[in-house]
């Protein structure tokens, strides 16, 4: 609705939209439409952003600590870092490629997993403990996440020279999916909910990542 202060107008009345620019009073019409094609790709990219950004709030654990430092050097969120780096980890089929996600990258030298096993209900994950230069207190971050019920948990970070981190999962998250389940439609369309993912990274004392590793180990 448009309101009247002296002789200047400001707000809608009918198809037209009165302001002023500068000191003087100026209208222009309403657009008769607003672009917005609802093409195939476009609502794809729709759909794929969507996804994305459940996932964030899935894996926030991870990518408050991963992607921290790389948040306040750009100035921005870790959420918004984490959409922007996972947009395009899609598979052909619309799933989102859990194999290719990202919760942490940076310049601090990466550890390779050498093993990951699962007995009972305990995770045990052992890495490269060597160490080299002043890298001794660099932290071993491990963060562990279930598609099938769409939930994670980041574990206690230890020392690179550990080389060894356990956690014990909960007992729900081993459990074969019921058919049930398979034929609803799952919160966000993964790839391989049959598995558990494993995403690891390093933190160093000035609270640089590395990039992150990935795992997966079938349930």
């Amino acid at each position: 609705m448009a309101t009247k202060k002296g002789s200047s107008e400001s707000g809608k009345l009918g198809n037209k939209i009165y302001y002023t620019w500068h000191g003087r009073q100026c209208e222009r019409s309403m657009p008769t439409s607003v672009a917005n094609p609802r093409t195939e790709a476009q609502q794809a990219h729709r759909s794929n952003f969507a996804i994305v950004s459940k996932l964030s709030s899935y894996m926030k654990a991870a990518h408050l600590v991963g992607l921290h430092w790389n948040a306040l050097r750009e100035h921005n969120s870790t959420y918004a870092i984490f959409k922007h780096l996972n947009k395009d980890c899609f598979t052909p089929d619309g799933k989102i490629n859990l194999a290719r996600v990202i919760v942490s990258y940076g310049t601090v030298e990466q550890v390779e997993i050498t093993s990951a096993t699962i007995d009972k209900n305990v995770l045990t994950v052992t890495f490269d403990s060597r160490v080299y230069g002043g890298k001794a207190t660099d932290e071993f971050f491990l963060f562990v996440y279930c598609p099938a019920i769409c939930t994670g948990r980041l574990v206690a970070p230890v020392p690179r020279s550990a080389g060894l981190v356990t956690a014990v999962l909960p007992p729900e998250w081993l459990q074969p999916i019921p058919n049930t389940q398979e034929e609803s439609t799952p919160a966000i369309p993964q790839s391989d909910p049959h598995s558990l993912h494993l995403y690891a990274f390093l933190r160093s004392t000035r609270s640089r990542t590395s990039d992150t590793i990935h795992v997966s180990l079938h349930i």
